[in-house]
């Protein structure tokens, strides 16, 4: 069975994220950021799918101490990843993007524009409704990552590594909400078995 962990970083929906992975069959749990790499590979973890969270990232000097832990975490593993809401901030940031106060923030239903049907979004395109809840965006993405989705309001609703398996969305797929959530799953989930 495929095993992967989902990180906790405080996000309301986090819990959510886990029984979206079990009813695809997915053995998934929830486990902090502190959580040791060597512990996750003992495991035997396919991937990590890190949750969302109220906190902001914009400066990597003022993150708390599980966003510290995460951001170490992106960087140690080699496992494909999907970052969600503050965890796509914070990767962008982790990996030399930059986040910063949205210029409009979302919170609630928003319609997501689809560029790139790539990996994570495949057959998703033109778009569909997603659910945000956020006041920082990605308005950088990193060296080497390209970005799949935006909305009016948010210029990098999705992006992904083009030298790694590591996606980030900044919508929340684990809530009904979110038309086409479970696809953005079941299309991670065809990475992380192929």
């Amino acid at each position: 069975m495929t095993v992967v962990p989902v990180v906790y970083v405080k996000g309301q929906y986090n819990h959510l994220i886990a029984r979206r992975l079990q009813e695809l069959g997915v053995e998934s749990q929830l486990m902090p950021p502190s959580t040791s790499l060597s512990k996750i590979e003992a495991m035997g973890a396919d991937a990590l799918v890190m949750g969302g969270g109220p906190q902001s990232v914009r400066s990597l000097d003022q993150l708390t101490q599980e966003l510290k832990d995460a951001s170490n975490l992106m960087r140690e593993t080699k496992l494909p990843m999907l970052c969600i809401c503050v965890t796509h901030q914070l990767m962008a940031t982790t990996f030399g993007g930059k986040t910063n106060l949205a210029r409009k923030p979302e919170f609630g239903p928003v319609e997501v524009s689809v560029s790139e049907e790539d990996t994570i979004l495949a057959g998703l395109k033109p778009g569909f409704t997603a659910w945000e809840s956020h006041n920082d965006e990605v308005v950088a993405v990193p060296p080497s990552f390209k970005v799949l989705a935006a909305s009016e309001s948010c210029a990098v609703q999705a992006m992904r590594s083009e030298k790694r398996d590591v996606f980030g969305v900044q919508f929340h797929p684990e809530v009904s909400h979110t038309t086409k959530g479970v696809d953005v799953f079941k299309n991670f989930l065809r990475v992380v078995k192929r």
